[in-house]
């Protein structure tokens, strides 16, 4: 059923094209204009989808960031920031770990730990406290984040959509929506000729 469709379009396509050519200029703006019309009709935007598109814009604009929600959202970033600078792990801290591993590991030698047990625990304590001093975070790793967290902040709120915009967008819409009128092209089998039907 579809090949025949197709095969049959195909055959009034190629019809339609050899017909144009014998028509004078005015003639084809005609034939191309109600082609057209009627393909932008199919398109045009009901009522209830220019409502549901007005809704959808409507959610948009409430979910834009403010000035003050911007603030906010730098601020908390700052904070964040501080907080892990606040935890950074000194090497004065570092040595205190391998001091404190040390005499634990001494402690436990006193407790009939051979030397090869403690040579142990005090090689995992040392590079377990080289770990942490490698996971420190550094101020300019600090600056970094804040200043990354500003940008995208920024770039939100230079998105947001306005209520013009989203009634700008509505209105253009719906007119380019309604302001063709809408023709169809009939064949009257009495006169045999292609006629505009209202």
């Amino acid at each position: 059923m579809k090949t025949t469709q197709s095969n049959a379009s195909a055959r009034l396509f190629k019809k339609l094209s050899a017909l144009r050519a014998t028509l004078s200029n005015e003639e084809r703006d005609i034939l191309d204009n109600l082609i057209v019309i009627d393909e932008v009709a199919a398109h045009k935007m009901t009522s209830k989808a220019i409502g549901k598109a007005t809704s959808k814009a409507t959610e948009v604009a409430a979910h834009k960031m403010t000035s003050k929600a911007v603030g906010k959202a730098v601020g908390k970033a700052t904070s964040k920031a501080t907080e892990v600078a606040a935890h950074k792990m000194t090497s004065k801290a570092v040595g205190k770990a391998v001091g404190k591993a040390a005499s634990k590991a001494t402690e436990v030698a006193a407790h009939k730990m051979t030397t090869k047990a403690v040579g142990k625990a005090v090689s995992k304590a040392t590079s377990k406290a080289t770990e942490v001093a490698a996971h420190k975070m550094t101020s300019k790793a600090t600056g970094k984040a804040v200043s990354k967290a500003a940008s995208k902040a920024t770039e939100v709120a230079a998105h947001k959509m306005t209520s013009k915009a989203v009634g700008k967008a509505v209105g253009k819409a719906a007119s380019k929506a309604t302001a063709k009128p809408t023709f169809r092209i009939a064949f009257d089998p009495n006169s045999e000729e292609y006629k505009i039907q209202d």
